[in-house]
């Protein structure tokens, strides 16, 4: 199965008001095409006005059969194509460093070649890292493409990536998933407010688990488990991260909080995924190999 990036499939919200665009069943693979995060508005040279309600544009959403409310997805990212060229850039208002020290706009075109290294300023070569910075199910009220929350949205995690697995709870019927703004490679933080923006093809297999009883998005990679929030604070956002992590270690391994606790400080890592969406997004991660809701 194929979804274009064509305007009639694209949305800038995450809303229980949006009709979905494709219906898939439980198991299914489905391929998205997605934008890059300016919409294509960015580019070298270019100087018009940003149509700032275009940013962020979002592919879907996918219904999926049979999801209910207290269900959970897993989405495993089977692999994500990338056009030739992405982008990053510097606009007033945008990232930490106050880029209006750097006049209006500056944006960078980058060669993405297969397997190649990223050339950078300075003699700086990176591997490319292709991820996924908008993916999401709809919430209960409207949120904006730019916010991450409970839903998952804009996390800007690098881990949402080919061969790891995004579980999500599911708080309508149907779920109403989309994804959008990939990234040929981000720095955690995404201290600029971009990383490589760049249009893709993103190949997903989507898994329901009735009554998953899922309380946010968890990350699983053959090596670990990442508990994400979000939330106006890193250190509280953090907090509520450890906290799930904690708790579902103690449930799982059948141990008390306690050792639970200590368990997560000797092996476990706090990570910033980003700081530059309104709300930050956070991750605590575990030596985990296998999730299970």
């Amino acid at each position: 199965m194929f979804l274009s990036s064509d305007e009639k499939n694209i949305h800038y919200k995450f809303s229980p008001n949006l009709l979905p665009v494709m219906e898939i069943s439980s198991g299914q693979t489905v391929t998205v095409q997605t934008r890059d995060a300016s919409n294509g508005q960015l580019r070298p040279g270019r100087s018009q006005m940003i149509e700032v309600g275009r940013l962020l544009p979002a592919t879907g959403p996918i219904a999926i059969t049979d999801a209910l409310p207290g269900d959970a997805l897993s989405i495993f990212i089977e692999s994500i194509r990338l056009a030739p060229t992405g982008f990053a850039w510097l606009r007033p208002g945008l990232g930490l460093k106050s880029v209006n020290l750097f006049g209006d706009r500056y944006v960078q075109a980058f060669d993405v070649d297969g397997e190649k290294p990223l050339h950078l300023a300075g003699g700086l070569t990176i591997p490319l890292r292709p991820m996924v910075g908008i993916i999401g199910v709809s919430p209960t009220t409207d949120f904006s493409n730019r916010r991450p929350g409970k839903h998952g949205g804009n996390l800007d995690c690098v881990d949402v990536a080919q061969g790891n697995t995004l579980w999500l709870p599911v708080h309508v019927k149907g779920a109403l998933l989309s994804l959008g703004d990939v990234h040929a490679a981000m720095g955690e933080g995404e201290v600029s407010g971009t990383g490589i923006e760049i249009d893709a093809e993103v190949t997903i297999t989507v898994q329901r688990h009735p009554q998953g009883g899922l309380d946010g998005p968890v990350i699983s990679t053959p090596s670990k488990t990442a508990f994400l929030e979000s939330g106006p604070d890193v250190r509280e956002a953090m907090q509520a991260a450890l906290d799930r992590a904690v708790r579902w270690l103690a449930r799982h391994k059948n141990i008390t909080e306690m050792d639970a606790t200590i368990a997560a400080s000797i092996s476990g890592n706090a990570r910033i995924c980003q700081l530059v969406n309104g709300d930050v997004t956070v991750s605590f991660e575990l030596p985990v190999r296998q999730f299970t809701c």
